[in-house]
């Protein structure tokens, strides 16, 4: 029977391998579970948005301010959606529209789900972002959609999953962890048995799955950093002027966020290839040979209100 794990293994990661647009091979959910794949990214959009803290409420003047911010944003996002949407039209076989929201989160971030929610985090106010630094923000969150990362994030679990369930009924993984407990195991019944070997199975399930999620996200970020310039560039902003616009961002604090970390890190490597040599991997003919204006580029196959 052991045999046959590798076996099941191969099958189910062979159904999930597709090709991002930026030519990485990344997991993706077979034809059956695409379904399933919009609702789980959905769940953990919202379950990111649950453990997040929320914001203070504001004074009259802090919602003056806040109502101005959803006002950009949603102006920035519309620009960006139609410029999505012209560049790749097949998003329209996937989802109608993008959807931008602003939750009234304390702590700078974003999150988004494959389906073209775009949630934007009610502390990047307090970064103090130009409009092109909050297009890239935007534009980002965007890439990650287009790209593909939250189907693969949710494959990841998918396949994480099914290997646990079928490797901890066989291997007795359960046994083997409480370790001398397994002399008692002969007086429990097969009920609490098979509630056991569950509970170990999802709980390291989950545990795996973020774990390997983590090791994508690094590439992932850079990914969606090369489609964010290039969605920018289309929609008529300068990558020099993001790059700047990023690097005005207020000195970061003694514990800053992780969101707020990652954003920096992209700071500097958007600097250095605006400043640098020509973007690897081909990245600068892309960007260089995009239509100068949204005028040149050619109409999306359905029009959608945005």
């Amino acid at each position: 029977m052991l045999r046959l794990v590798p076996l099941m293994l191969m099958a189910v990661l062979a159904a999930g391998c597709s090709t991002s647009p930026e030519v990485r091979k990344q997991l993706q959910a077979p034809a059956g579970l695409q379904g399933f794949s919009a609702v789980y990214s959905e769940f953990d959009m919202r379950l990111q948005l649950v453990t997040a803290a929320d914001a203070p409420a504001c004074s009259e003047s802090e919602c003056m301010a806040d109502r101005a911010f959803d006002q950009r944003i949603l102006a920035i996002g519309r620009r960006l959606a139609d410029v999505a949407f012209r560049l790749h039209p097949d998003l329209h076989l996937r989802f109608p529209r993008f959807e931008f929201v602003v939750a009234d989160k304390r702590d700078p971030g974003a999150a988004s789900s494959s389906a073209g929610t775009v949630v934007i985090y009610r502390g990047i106010r307090l970064l103090e972002l130009d409009d092109a630094a909050l297009a890239f923000v935007l534009a980002r969150e965007m890439s990650h959609i287009i790209d593909g990362h939250h189907d693969e994030n949710v494959t990841t679990a998918i396949l994480v999953g099914v290997a646990a369930q079928i490797l901890f009924p066989i291997l007795n993984l359960p046994a083997l962890i409480s370790g001398s407990a397994a002399t008692t195991a002969a007086a429990t019944s097969a009920a609490t048995t098979t509630v056991t070997t569950t509970a170990v199975a999802s709980a390291a399930s989950f545990a795996g799955s973020r774990a390997l999620r983590a090791s994508f996200r690094p590439q992932q970020v850079i990914e969606a950093e090369t489609m964010a310039m290039e969605l920018l560039a289309a929609a008529g902003w300068d990558g020099r002027e993001v790059a700047e616009q990023l690097q005005a961002m207020p000195p970061p604090l003694p514990d800053p966020p992780a969101w707020t970390e990652e954003l920096r890190e992209s700071m500097h490597r958007i600097a250095s290839l605006m400043q640098g040599p020509p973007l690897p991997d081909g990245a600068s003919q892309a960007v260089q040979m995009l239509p100068r204006s949204i005028d040149d580029l050619p109409p999306p196959l359905v029009s959608k209100p945005f």
